[in-house]
């Protein structure tokens, strides 16, 4: 049996990868407890479209980040008060 882990697992992967296990410890430890789904096709296009979404956030979420950088570097001389210490 194949399954995606949803989370890490100590001696058997990381979250995300699809790992191949027996039936009965799939079944009655990693599906049970909720540490990983049956790898069927459906799962795994999930699976690819939900990394694709983190993947176009963390983008965002770089981009954001930059922005503040990219306008004080187009005023590299702006005045700054000095502060009490």
């Amino acid at each position: 049996m194949e399954v995606v882990l949803l989370e890490d697992v100590k001696a058997l992967g990381k979250k995300g990868q699809i790992v191949k296990v027996s039936d009965g410890y799939g079944r009655n430890f990693i599906l049970t407890k909720k540490l990983g789904i049956e790898a069927t096709p459906k799962n795994l296009n999930d699976l690819k479209l939900q990394k694709a979404n983190e993947a176009k956030i963390a983008a965002e979420h770089l981009a954001a980040a930059k922005e503040p950088l990219e306008a004080q570097e187009a005023h590299p001389h702006r005045a700054r008060r000095a502060g009490r210490g």
